[in-house]
């Protein structure tokens, strides 16, 4: 019996069996042809899909259809199921799931979504793609992967920033542990070499201003002259000015790129960032993470499922992300929890809108797996639907239908977190160094206060 016929339609007779005669072939099929590899009658197969970012539902004309009209898609979706039906030799009607969604176990038990579809036998398989999951693989059967990916966060860029303290970026804490270990070094030749004098020459006061002069060189002063120079002080104190003056050119040059420098601020990088902080997470109705967050025990994942049902969770539909990016993403109130495949699409669509690049996409992700598409449990189209996805991927086919399925697919890739201006220094650039200088001359005022109480007292006993 060729698979896809009507109950009534009469077997196909490839051969018979007598004693007399032996093995006849009566039909130009093979003795055990694969019928499920390629059909014999090009039969029409129901196939369920649901919009994606890098696949849309569209409606075209067809004279033949119900209505006048046909359910597409366009996209990686589509190209896949034409290679499938030219390969297998079928033809295919699209159906949409009553819920809309993709699918998961609820708590009842049941499948929804797409994958509920495919579990009651009402199409034989779908293009998905659908992440590979222990329970789903018990209710459907899984073709060879077409790609990996995993769920990440995606939200809004912060707005150029600039940071009134990057006057103390030129020095780092390793550079200022150099600069004191140099300093320590001087001042310890200057103690020591003095020790190595005749007594009589040796002097307390020279000793102290050689140690006060070389404090005043690191802090921009004048030197205070002695009676006399050793050669050894010419030298040290040169070594010292010139060190001095190299660190001190080279952090003005520093500090003047730096007061140009502006900070896109991108706080969410995990998605512990995001539990720690007030931001709301958007995810998407009826996907395989909602069983994965509500079983997994401990981590993030964890934490997430714990939110269920709570105010910082927005359900979507994947028709409804779009808004959703364009106003409360956008707006640094939500953010959105997905598969990063899905980011890589929406970024150029907003991109070819907007002209910009306005979001990021975190730089964690979270429950990687492969992803394929399925059909019906122990379907016999599996084994040639594995083969076709094979060569999918090793053809780099698909990832080729996925890079193109948008413009611009790569104009927002590895943003930038800093940028260079071209403006005018201000207040905004240069309170920080007022702070400090304020700071230090309060600081003074307060030590010579103390200075004068103290002196007082002394001279009271």
């Amino acid at each position: 019996m060729l698979p896809y016929t009507a109950p009534s339609s009469a077997p196909l007779m490839v051969a018979t069996w007598t004693p007399q005669r032996g093995l006849v072939l009566t039909s130009p099929a093979h003795l055990f042809p694969l019928k499920f590899f390629k059909f014999a009658h090009r039969p029409n197969l129901v196939v369920i899909a649901e919009e994606f970012p890098t696949q849309k539902a569209i409606m075209v004309d067809d004279p033949s259809a119900p209505g006048g009209k046909r359910l597409t898609f366009t996209g990686p979706v589509e190209n896949i199921m034409q290679a499938v039906a030219r390969h297998m030799n079928f033809t295919y009607t699209y159906i949409l799931a009553p819920d809309r969604a993709w699918g998961s176990l609820d708590s009842e038990g049941t499948w929804t979504g797409m994958f509920g579809v495919i579990v009651r036998e009402e199409a034989e398989m779908t293009p998905g793609p659908f992440f590979y999951e222990y329970t789903r693989y018990q209710a459907v059967d899984y073709t060879s992967y077409i790609f990996s990916g995993g769920y990440g966060i995606l939200a809004a860029r912060g707005r150029p920033e600039v940071d009134p303290w990057s006057f103390l970026l030129p020095l780092s804490p390793l550079v200022w542990v150099g600069v004191m270990t140099a300093l320590l070094v001087v001042l310890s030749v200057m103690l020591l070499l003095p020790s190595c004098l005749p007594s009589h020459v040796q002097d307390p006061a020279r000793r102290a201003t050689n140690i006060f002069n070389c404090v005043r060189v690191l802090l921009q002063e004048d030197v205070r002259r002695t009676k006399g120079w050793w050669w050894w002080e010419r030298v040290m104190l040169g070594m010292w000015m010139l060190m001095i003056l190299v660190l001190t050119q080279s952090y003005v040059g520093n500090l003047m790129s730096l007061l140009a420098v502006r900070y896109i601020d991108q706080p969410y990088q995990s998605l512990e960032d995001v539990l720690d902080d007030d931001v709301k997470i958007v995810m998407v109705k009826s996907t395989n993470i909602f069983h994965y967050i509500r079983t997994v025990k401990i981590g993030p994942l964890r934490e997430l499922g714990n939110l269920l049902g709570t105010e910082r969770i927005t359900i979507n539909k994947y028709t409804e992300l779009t808004t959703s990016l364009k106003t409360i993403v956008r707006d640094r109130s939500h953010v959105l929890f997905d598969v990063d495949i899905n980011f890589n699409n929406m970024l150029p669509v907003d991109f070819s809108q907007t002209g910009q690049c306005d979001f990021y996409i975190s730089k964690t992700l979270y429950a990687n797996a492969y992803l394929g598409f399925i059909a019906q449990k122990n379907s016999l189209l599996t084994p040639e639907l594995n083969k076709i996805a094979a060569a999918l991927v090793h053809s780099g086919l698909y990832d080729r239908w996925l890079k193109y399925s948008q413009p611009n697919a790569t104009m927002c890739n590895n943003l930038p977190r800093i940028i260079t201006v071209t403006t005018v220094l201000s207040l905004a650039n240069l309170w920080g160094m007022f702070a400090v200088l304020g700071g230090g001359l309060a600081l003074c005022v307060v030590v010579l206060v103390v200075e004068m109480v103290v002196a007082d007292v002394k001279r009271s006993k």
